[in-house]
């Protein structure tokens, strides 16, 4: 696991709301993606542009990937709090060789 980024201080609403959503992202990842599986990895990255926070969550080396049927209890959970709490975007691509997911929100 990469982790990457520079230091930021978060408003308490904001920290919850991004640490849920990345608690969504590994249970995902656990149990169908790349931290399914020895060889996956998941890299996270962030920067802090025009008072926005872009994070962005990859996986790699695990199960190939393609998009769901439908959307799940926790990805709709997790869209819901990026979009209506914050006030933010997300976008899932599901592509072969792990999902990438990209969340921008005010900070």
């Amino acid at each position: 696991m990469g982790i990457d980024g520079p230091s930021l201080l978060l408003e308490p609403h904001t920290a919850q709301t991004i640490a849920v959503t990345l608690h969504e992202l590994a249970t995902n990842a656990a149990k169908y993606g790349a931290l399914s599986v020895p060889k996956g990895r998941v890299q996270i990255g962030w920067s802090h542009a025009a008072g926005r926070l872009l994070l962005r969550w990859t996986e790699t080396g695990g199960p190939r990937t393609k998009p769901p049927t439908r959307l799940g209890f926790g990805t709709r959970v997790m869209e819901a709090m990026i979009r209506g709490q914050l006030r933010g975007a997300m976008r899932f691509d599901w592509r072969a060789e792990g999902l990438e997911c990209e969340i921008a929100v005010p900070a």
